[in-house]
């Protein structure tokens, strides 16, 4: 912790203070608030594609409104790049507006799939 942070916690006074505000104060100040959003697309995965989309495709990040899916073949990915519009739009409805501007599709294996 830096001094900055130490102040702020020790401005909380005797009080119990929640550990979410805490946390919240934490990030914020290190800037860590856009890599905790952009990891949250992991959670939300099967809502933005759909259970059969989300069983052949899996987010792998998503950084600078970029979000980066891997599919199994590169037949899904031909149906991943054919349904890129609208799987931003629900991106952008689950995850809140403007937090996903581009899709980039790569092919491999899934994780938990064993290697072809």
């Amino acid at each position: 912790m830096n001094g900055e942070e130490e102040a702020v916690l020790a401005s909380e006074g005797p009080d119990p203070v929640v550990l979410g505000e805490l946390l919240a104060v934490l990030t914020q100040r290190r800037g860590w608030s856009a890599r905790l959003q952009g990891a949250r697309v992991h959670d939300v995965w099967e809502e933005i594609a759909g259970a059969q989309l989300a069983r052949h495709a899996e987010p792998v990040r998503l950084h600078g409104g970029v979000l980066v899916v891997r599919v199994a073949s590169t037949t899904w990915a031909t149906q991943l790049r054919f349904l890129g519009a609208r799987l931003l739009s629900r991106a952008n409805a689950v995850m809140g507006d403007g937090q996903v501007r581009s899709l980039t599709v790569v092919v491999g294996n899934l994780v938990g799939d064993p290697p072809a």
